[in-house]
């Protein structure tokens, strides 16, 4: 009787924890769903292909796209690390963008660069010398997402393949002042390489399906040892 009990102690304990972790994911599942809402919703407010011709302030222009006239800092450029498109490993490019009337420079994503063979050879990179004018959108959030590395520059194998984006490190780099908005291509810009950034990559309603997905494995849990244990207990 006494090992009947504790066994179903120990049930109760085990289910306890998985239904607490299914209910917390459900949650967490459903708040990225007001979360992209949101999203969506400040991308429906912003002024889409327009042309912004001053860039004195940019902090509520996240999620817009615009279009913008400049050029390519020259021999300033950076490949983003572990990047996959169509299933086919490679980089993005990163440049400095100077915007024509403005003293502060763009960190400009350029899009999807495929990688060659070997990890320590680098696709070959020319910038175009001459103004361009391009369509890009104001990346919404934070630059960098989960990331284990210490430093934007920890690469094995060379100074400019970076691991995350980091407004301070392009400082650094370039010794001048870099907007606090990340400018993300829509157009292609250099052959080769192709914009492929996407705003809002799941929707609301996925993150909901996901979120009832959790309640249900989490109630179907303790319905089942509910039914387990009783059995038990009779026996």
């Amino acid at each position: 009787m006494f090992n009947k009990k504790t066994s179903t102690v120990v049930v109760i304990f085990a289910v306890t924890i998985v239904m607490s972790v299914c209910f917390r994911l459900s949650y967490w599942q459903w708040q990225r769903a007001g979360d992209k809402q949101v999203q969506l919703s400040m991308l429906s407010e912003r002024f889409n292909n327009k042309v912004l011709g001053d860039f004195e302030s940019t902090d509520n222009w996240q999620g817009a796209k615009v279009d913008v006239k400049g050029k390519l800092v020259p021999g300033q450029w950076w490949l983003l690390d572990n990047q996959i498109l169509h299933g086919q490993v490679g980089y993005d490019l990163i440049a400095l963008f100077e915007a024509d009337n403005n003293d502060t420079l763009f960190v400009i994503n350029l899009g999807f660069v495929p990688a060659g063979d070997s990890r320590s050879q680098l696709p070959v990179i020319a910038l175009p010398v001459n103004e361009i004018e391009v369509n890009v959108q104001f990346k919404i959030g934070a630059w960098s997402g989960f990331t284990l590395a210490n430093s934007p520059d920890q690469s094995a194998y060379h100074h400019n393949v970076l691991q995350y984006l980091e407004r301070s490190y392009f400082e650094r780099e370039s010794k001048l002042p870099i907007s606090s908005q990340l400018l993300i291509a829509k157009q292609g810009v250099i052959q080769g390489v192709t914009p492929h950034y996407k705003a809002v990559v799941m929707s609301p309603d996925k993150h909901r399906a996901y979120a009832l997905q959790w309640l249900l494995i989490g109630l179907s849990a303790g319905v089942i040892a509910y039914f387990a244990t009783r059995k038990s207990l009779r026996i």
